[in-house]
């Protein structure tokens, strides 16, 4: 039998210490809606090793993006969630609808979703930290010594509305440690607030969210001194756990969007 005719892909980065089973029924419930997906487990997250940001950019575009574009050929949403924002739009530097045109190509990124992310313009020198303004947030510490970020209690900052108790629980223990460099290493130059991007960025924030407070989003929103769509989602740091269906509602409607232009 032929293949089904192409279909957006949906392609999800997941944040720094989080895989893609956190993730895991937000996709079945976009696959229920008619879009394929694609995620998977960025080079820092559970490493000890020099893994930097750059690292991870390069690995978001030539493992989860090009594959999608260029062999597959399917069109492309990106959905960042908290660190990933950072590696994931500058791995889709250049890869917009217009760029990609003008080199023969069919394919494109259509537009990228930020959740709760960390909005980083990058391309200065600076890493995460540095662009925080030199500390750490306080839920994170550092373990030099096996060259990770950790976090004695995630729950409260990640999961602290995931219920019941013992859902919180499972989901904690399947958090992973982000290497050290990832947050203290150069930030490649993103791409949210390039031409190619222009009305094909949205920002999902989470009203109570302790991982990355409201007023730090909106504070990095209008930093970046560009448009956005914005949604709210009354919830912490990790929607896709506690509503999902909501979330999964609004990404579809802002892929038809992006579709659309």
């Amino acid at each position: 039998m032929p293949r089904p005719p192409s279909r957006t892909v949906f392609v999800l980065v997941p944040g720094a210490s989080q895989s893609p089973s956190h993730y895991g029924y937000l996709l079945h419930l976009l696959h229920s809606r008619g879009y394929p997906t694609f995620s998977a487990l960025l080079p820092s997250t559970g490493s000890g090793k020099n893994v930097t940001t750059q690292d991870d950019t390069d690995y978001v575009r030539e493992r989860m993006l090009l594959p999608i574009l260029d062999t597959e050929e399917h069109d492309v949403i990106m959905v960042m969630h908290s660190y990933s924002g950072v590696p994931g739009s500058a791995a889709a530097l250049g890869l917009g609808k217009a760029d990609r045109a003008a080199k023969g190509k069919s394919t494109s990124v259509l537009g990228q979703i930020f959740i709760s992310s960390l909005l980083i313009t990058g391309g200065d020198g600076k890493d995460v930290v540095a662009t925080l303004g030199g500390t750490l947030p306080p839920h994170i510490s550092v373990d030099k010594a096996n060259g990770i970020l950790t976090c004695d209690d995630p729950g409260p900052p990640l999961y602290g509305d995931v219920e019941p108790k013992e859902l919180q629980d499972v989901i904690v223990m399947s958090t992973l440690c982000p290497s050290y460099a990832s947050w203290h290493s150069p930030c490649p130059r993103a791409s949210f607030d390039s031409e190619d991007f222009k009305g094909r960025i949205a920002f999902i924030r989470t009203v109570k969210d302790q991982g990355i407070p409201f007023d730090v989003q909106n504070m990095m929103i209008q930093g970046t001194g560009v448009d956005w769509i914005i949604k709210d989602m009354d919830t912490g740091h990790s929607p896709q756990l506690v509503e999902p269906e909501k979330l999964c509602d609004m990404l579809v409607e802002l892929g038809k969007q992006f579709e659309k232009l």
